[in-house]
Formats: structure tokens, sequence, C-alpha cells
């Protein structure tokens, strides 16, 4: 297998139309000449802001329904997307561009989308509950559970509900999170989840794992067919958890790291599917870029406070504030964030801008920082 690269992005391109079900929607509406779509339920407006073909590929795939030819239904362009050399317009309010089709629950695509998808349903998101019995707490079982619709929601984003498996749960766990997610068609196994993976045809399989040896990387990413999640939350961190998972020996080990650091890379498991996900469709490999979008300014003030407190090594006070523009560069740092962080490490910061110090609560932990 050729192995993609960050620095490949025409092949990058081809893998996304290959892969994403959302372009098979599409070749369906291109055979029937309709580039103007509309939809007679109302669709979410941050879903349609996003990609409402994803949006509307879910609908047919698990919801059901499919596209009629519109007669007299008009709206205004809201988003397009250009594929194949043709440009398809999702048309929605009040508006004078006439549609070609809507979407309509009555209609029946389900059947022929399927045939089209490919027989190997890959990449594959996989949830490892192996070690739910380890969760002792109702808080930590119901935040487990939350994560794993949440993790759904990200693949639903880029993929559709068969991408993601859920595997070596105990008996009447499965029963639990459907009660919690509701209309899904997530596959469950009680294997191993690298066995279950490797039944379904996934022939290089990944498990993310915070205490491996090796980086994930661009080739791990863009060619590899499963990622295992260990399903895991732990209120009190307890180290080396990943490595308790029940497996078979057929993963290789990586973990996502930041410049060669684990701090600051968001751990949380939707968050971790999206890291993945946004690395092989979003950044072309890129998986350190792709960990910048995911991070949320939690995440990259605890990064500052950790490579603050290494620059001062317990013996330097001030900060200059060069150090925050050369942060920034590599980090989804705010000014404010940046402050917050040198006062947990007990730092202060000189020689700022003025204008950091903004109205209100800005303001206040400026001056606290001094």
């Amino acid at each position: 297998m050729t192995c993609l690269t960050v620095s490949d992005p025409e092949r990058c391109r081809e893998r996304r139309f290959r892969e994403l079900p959302r372009y098979r929607l599409l070749d369906m509406l291109e055979e029937r000449g309709w580039y103007r779509l509309g939809s007679l339920i109302h669709l979410d407006r941050s879903r349609v802001r996003e990609n409402p073909f994803q949006e509307l590929l879910l609908r047919v795939l698990v919801w059901g329904g499919g596209f009629r030819e519109a007669v007299g239904w008009s709206g205004v362009e809201v988003f397009r997307e250009e594929y194949c050399g043709r440009v398809f317009r999702y048309l929605a309010g009040r508006g004078g561009e006439r549609a070609d089709a809507v979407y309509t629950p009555s209609a029946d695509w389900r059947m022929e989308l399927l045939v089209r998808l490919p027989e190997r349903t890959l990449p594959l998101i996989v949830l490892d509950l192996s070690l739910l019995h380890r969760h002792v707490s109702l808080s930590e079982l119901s935040s487990l559970r939350r994560q794993v619709g949440a993790v759904l929601g990200v693949v639903r984003r880029f993929l559709w509900d068969r991408h993601l498996l859920v595997a070596g749960a105990p008996p009447g766990a499965y029963e639990w999170l459907r009660l919690f997610m509701g209309r899904a068609l997530v596959d469950y196994s009680p294997l191993a989840s690298d066995e279950a993976a490797s039944l379904r045809g996934a022939r290089r399989i990944i498990l993310l794992d915070p205490g491996a040896d090796r980086d994930l990387d661009a080739r791990d990413v863009l060619e590899a067919d499963a990622f295992i999640l260990g399903g895991i939350v732990d209120r009190v961190p307890r180290p080396g958890e990943t490595r308790r998972l029940r497996l078979q020996g057929l993963a290789e080990p990586r973990r996502l790291a930041l410049r060669g650091s684990v701090h600051g890379v968001p751990s949380r498991l939707n968050s971790v599917a999206e890291i993945v996900l946004r690395a092989r469709y979003e950044t072309c490999g890129d998986v350190e870029e792709a960990i910048r979008r995911v991070m949320s300014p939690r995440d990259a003030r605890l990064r500052a406070y950790v490579e603050l407190s290494r620059w001062s090594r317990g013996r330097r006070r001030k900060v200059p504030w060069s150090l925050y523009e050369e942060l920034a560069s590599w980090l989804p740092l705010s000014p404010r964030d940046f402050v917050r962080a040198t006062r947990m490490a007990g730092l202060e910061v000189e020689g700022e801008p003025p204008s950091i110090c903004g109205p209100g609560p800005a303001r206040r932990e400026c001056r606290l920082s001094r």
C-alpha cells in the first residue's frame, strides 16, 4: 500500500471522495440531474451550517426517506459543495431559487444507497468496554455513557453509524447504551475489540494508548483500518488502564502527542475520535494540526502551564511576553489564558501589551497575575 503523507493533498482528496459515504448520495443525485436540493423536514441549523448533505445522508440511512422531484419548491442557497466538477447546492428558507429535488420521509432510498457503500465498513472507530466493571461510581458510568453518545455524534459528522463498533462489554451493557443513544445503527460485538475489528475486515488496527512508546503519525492515521479507544472514564487518574484492556494482540499501540508530549492533548473519548477523523479527512495526516483544532481553551491553558513550569524550572519568576508569542505560534492559546497559565505556575508576566487587560474578569486576572 502506498503511504499517503501530509504533503500529498490530491491523494487525500481522493481518499475523502472514496471513503466518505455522503459522496455516494451525491452520486445518486447526479445520476438524476438534481443539483439544487431542499428538505421537507426541518434540519438543525448548526448541522446545515457544517454540511447539510451529511445530515441528509444520515436521514436516509438511519431514519429512512429519500428525494423526489421538487414541484414549486424554492429557497435561498445556504450551502454548496463541489464534487466531480459539479456544484451541489442546499436551499432553505424563503427565496426565489427553485430546487430540483427535496428530501422527504415518504421516499425510500435506503437500500439503493446501502448497495453503493463499500462492502467493508472501514475505517472503524472501536470503543472497548471490557473495563466497564472498573467504573464503580454512578457519576463515572453516566459520564462514560454520555461520552459514548458524543462519539457517535462525532462519527456521524464524517461517516455514519456502522463505522462505530462497541466491543468487549459484559452482558446487558449494550441495552444500557441503546436506551441512551436512541435510534442508532451502531455495531456491537461481545468479542475482544481487536478481534471484532479484524473479523469486520480491518487489517491494520491501532490502539490509542497515552502510555504507548510511539506517537500516532500520518502513516498510521491514513493507512489503519480501525482505531481502538479504551472506554475508560476515571475521576481520579489511573495510569496504565488502557493496557488492561482484554485484547488479542492484534493492535499496535500509539499515543496522541503534541510536540512529543501528551500534556494538554484532549483525552475525552469524543475528542480522541474527532482528532483521528479530522487527521484522516481534514488535515491529510497532520495529527498535530488535528489536535490543535480539537483542543479547548482549557487544554491549551494546561499545556501552557506545563511549558511555563519547564521554562522556569523553579528559578525564574518573571515571564517575558515574547514567550506568549512563541507558545501561541503552535498552541491555540489566547492572551488571557496565557496570563491564567502563568498564575497557575506561580509566575508573573512582564511586558504584556496594555490591550490584554480588557474590561471585567480579564482585567482582574491581569491584575492578580502581576
